[in-house]
């Protein structure tokens, strides 16, 4: 067991217990690396320093820093959240910092910017390495010295923020490529946490699966007792998931809704490729959920709806047409599995 200020993270091979910290409740891990991580968290929270935390996309960066906030003082709790990557460089100042009306064309009224909504709680700035580097001195004066100056303003104002940023791309590549500043860098990486890919978490692949398999299942009305056969494990845990928790989460989902019965089969899990990912993400035989299955699949998916079609269609996430196109291109006799459920 680890004791951190007087809250208990269970360490070792036994899964996080959210009981005992309420804040971590959507986190779910049996790895130790990221337990530990965790287990610091309340310290981190309980400062105002910068923190920046890095990590490959889906690996839980944004649930880190909702729970860091959570976390701190009562003061910090209220936050404002910024994407960077959907910040164009002449949006960047105004949702940052603000702007006065008639500071520019349509700006019919006066906009206080994240900065000043933020005041006296915490700012999240995700993916700010997409930060464009004209506004980067700008959000460098903002941490160091506490002020901000809205567009079209000539003078400062005083901001008390606390500051969460995160990044999944390899910041000091930026740096040396002159994309990213470094004081910027420096002065936001106070304090760093670095999240662990899937891949690297061997342990936590097949508690999520499992988790994520209740959830919609639960969601769905399907059944809760679900299981993945052996195969189906396997598969899971030799997959490189690139897209790593997000990408499992999609995968579980789509199996849940494919599955017939109350087992998971290896079959049933659908990988969407990525572009650096592994060839075994995109292995010939596999089928998505947009594409037609096999004959036999599709006849088995209408069995385990007593060939009720509506309620295939919106398990399938497809209208009924589609289905009844398939139907007739595989000949399938619909009228034969409905008098087959009846009998």
């Amino acid at each position: 067991m680890i004791t951190v200020d007087h809250r208990v993270v269970q360490g070792g091979d036994d899964p996080l217990d959210p009981g005992k910290i309420p804040e971590f409740t959507d986190i779910i891990t049996a790895d130790p690396h990221l337990t530990e991580i965790l287990s610091w968290l309340p310290i981190y929270a309980d400062s105002d320093l910068p923190i920046m935390l890095t990590g490959e996309p889906g690996t839980g960066k944004e649930l880190v820093a909702l729970a860091i906030f959570a976390l701190g003082p009562v003061r910090r709790r209220s936050s404002q959240r910024l994407n960077c990557a959907a910040l164009t460089e002449s949006l960047a100042s105004s949702e940052l910092f603000g702007h006065l009306r008639g500071a520019f064309t349509g700006a019919d009224h006066a906009r206080p910017g994240k900065f000043r909504l933020a005041h006296g709680g915490s700012l999240f700035l995700d993916e700010v390495g997409e930060l464009p580097l004209s506004i980067q001195p700008k959000l460098l004066r903002a941490v160091e010295q506490g002020e901000i100056e809205p567009v079209g303003g000539d003078a400062a104002v005083q901001v008390d923020v606390r500051l969460v940023a995160a990044s999944n791309q390899d910041l000091l590549r930026l740096i040396a490529a002159g994309r990213f500043r470094q004081d910027l860098y420096d002065r936001l990486a106070v304090l760093a946490i670095h999240l662990p890919p899937l891949r690297q978490r061997p342990a936590d692949i097949l508690l999520l699966a499992g988790h994520f398999a209740r959830e919609t299942a639960r969601r769905y009305g399907r059944d809760q007792s679900l299981q993945f056969s052996g195969a189906a494990r396997r598969r899971l845990q030799k997959q490189p998931w690139p897209g790593n928790v997000r990408e499992l989460k999609n995968v579980v989902t789509r199996a849940v809704l494919f599955s017939a019965g109350g087992l998971i089969r290896e079959e049933d899990l659908a990988f969407t490729p990525y572009p650096a990912s592994s060839p075994q993400s995109s292995r010939v035989g596999e089928w998505m959920p947009a594409l037609r299955p096999s004959a036999a699949k599709l006849k088995e998916l209408l069995d385990s709806e007593g060939g009720n079609v509506s309620a295939l269609s919106r398990r399938l996430q497809v209208c009924s047409k589609t289905i009844y196109r398939w139907l007739r291109t595989y000949h399938i006799d619909l009228m034969g599995i409905r008098e087959a459920e009846v009998t």
